[in-house]
């Protein structure tokens, strides 16, 4: 069999395959999100045992929207200060969790960075990824 480059949708979905076992990997990726956005609360919520929905709500900093356009990419993070591999301080770091979990469900993000004057809300579903819109939400 010949080597082959693989596309970005089996890609994905083996990424997704590392990151999302089950869905409490799916929590524990999001509530270590949370943590690392200085989260002081966190609120779970669940259904059909985390297949039919997983809902994680902090009070973290929250993302701009453009952090949040490009958290659903492959291979971003802000958990990495410049390239120091030595210099990880966080839970995790490999940026691949939210477009991990979006290739194989239905993500959507709503946040609210204290400097933009409303949340923004960006979803993705089979990998498919939306531009970010304007969102409500309490600040």
């Amino acid at each position: 069999m010949p080597v082959r480059q693989l596309t970005e949708d089996v890609i994905n979905r083996i990424a997704a395959g590392e990151v999302v076992e089950r869905p409490a990997s799916v929590v524990k990726e999001l509530v270590e999100n949370a943590l690392d956005a200085g989260a002081s609360q966190i609120e779970i919520v669940t259904d059909g045992g985390g297949r039919r929905l997983i809902r994680v709500t902090d009070d973290g900093d929250g993302m701009t929207r453009r952090d949040l356009a490009l958290a659903v990419e492959r291979h971003a993070t802000s958990k990495l200060p410049e390239d120091d591999l030595l210099a990880i301080h966080t839970l995790g770091f490999r940026g691949e969790a939210l477009p991990s979990i979006g290739a194989v469900a239905r993500l959507s993000i709503t946040t609210r960075h204290a400097s933009e004057p409303h949340a923004w809300v960006v979803t993705v579903e089979g990998g498919a990824k939306a531009e970010p819109r304007p969102a409500a939400l309490a600040a």
